[in-house]
């Protein structure tokens, strides 16, 4: 499974700046993680920049961690 990350603007648009980032699926990039909507001509970006000091979506972050493996092969065990 494959994601993004999709911006979400405040009462000001685009023009205003990102208020928040949300992870999507590439299935359905018009619904986040978390369940909201986004808008069909928000930015886009790899999910590579999730962790890279972005504001992003507390709760999609939390279910993106359950979806992706974190740090593959960082454990003698794995």
């Amino acid at each position: 499974m494959t994601h993004k990350l999709r911006a979400e603007y405040g009462p000001k648009g685009a023009a205003g700046g990102v208020k928040s980032w949300h992870v999507v699926r590439d299935e359905n990039l018009a619904v986040a993680l978390c369940g909201r909507t986004m808008s069909e001509d928000s930015e886009t970006r790899p999910e590579q920049e999730w962790g890279t000091g972005l504001r992003c979506c507390q709760q999609c972050g939390s279910l993106y961690m359950h979806e992706v493996p974190h740090m593959q092969g960082s454990h003698p065990y794995s």
